[in-house]
């Protein structure tokens, strides 16, 4: 009947006899001694309590340890599904949005002493054609700029008519029919505006104005606009044309030193039925432009290149 005693009383550290009087029963408990002191077999002794504590259960573990670090901004914000994921970079006007590449046209045949004047371009690379440009630095009267909604492959052909009286669809190159000078092979566009047969220079423009290609037309003899010179001079600042000093020397008596004849196309004996055309040399549709890229009269191809 001994042993559960003496178990009870191993768990004080300092016991001098089996015989000691009890420190606390069921009417007197071991409060006075500390809030951590409870009654064991009438013994006051500490209670085990670090193990169940703020240290297991608080803070340290459930606080800290699952909270902002593990779900907050860092892992699951903007860093993982926010902007960088899946905003601006990935699906904006890089990606997805944004408009289309401008076309890049060059100016490819001309006849200004037709019935109804035309002016041929091709597309080099294909494109939008919206808000690019042609206009002439001379006298005449005519500037076009291509309207919203046209996208065309590179390789279109492009026949612009002055005085012309349809335009195809967007998205249909044979909405005006085929009947000539029509073609249902090319985009044919009407504006108004009429050229004369004498000295021109035609400028190209992209949508944001800045030159692309250009060429000067002049015949063999006879008076030229006295604009002409300078028209071949902006060509030429605007690295469109042949960088070689024009030739404009009105006192020798020869018509071939004046309106710098020695680097533009010349275009004599044109007929209705003929046109000038791009075709010559090896890269006739490179950048700046000269004169041997340019034929004599030809039978005219409208629409095909």
């Amino acid at each position: 009947m001994l042993r559960p005693r003496l178990a009870a009383l191993a768990l004080l550290p300092l016991v001098s006899t089996a015989c000691s009087d009890p420190e606390c029963t069921d009417m007197a408990d071991c409060a006075s001694r500390g809030p951590d002191i409870v009654c064991v077999e009438e013994r006051c002794v500490q209670a085990s309590s670090p193990d169940a504590g703020t240290g297991d259960a608080g803070t340290g573990d459930s606080g800290v340890d699952s909270g902002t670090p593990d779900a907050g901004a860092e892992d699951a914000g903007s860093g993982d599904a926010g902007a960088p994921d899946a905003g601006g970079s990935d699906a904006g006007t890089l990606d997805g949005g944004g408009p289309p590449p401008e076309a890049s046209l060059r100016i490819t045949e001309i006849n200004p002493d037709a019935p109804q004047d035309l002016i041929e371009l091709v597309a080099v690379t294909g494109g939008t054609l919206t808000g690019i440009s042609l206009q002439e630095l001379t006298n005449a009267d005519f500037a076009f700029t291509f309207p919203q909604g046209y996208t065309v492959e590179t390789g279109a052909v492009l026949v612009l008519h002055l005085g012309g009286a349809c335009t195809d669809a967007p998205g249909a190159p044979a909405s005006c029919g085929q009947t000539q000078p029509f073609s249902a092979s090319a985009w044919d566009f009407s504006m108004p505006g009429t050229l004369s047969y004498s000295g021109k220079a035609f400028e190209l423009l992209s949508s944001k104005g800045v030159p692309v290609d250009g060429v000067p037309f002049v015949r063999a003899s006879g008076e030229m606009p006295t604009s002409i010179v300078a028209a071949v001079q902006r060509l030429q600042a605007n690295r469109v044309w042949d960088a070689t000093p024009c030739i404009h020397d009105m006192t020798t008596g020869f018509a071939k030193d004046r309106y710098c004849r020695n680097i533009a196309v010349d275009w004599s004996s044109l007929n209705e039925s003929s046109s000038i055309m791009r075709i010559s040399g090896t890269t006739p549709l490179t950048t700046p432009g000269n004169q041997t890229q340019w034929s004599g009269p030809l039978p005219s191809r409208w629409g095909t290149y």
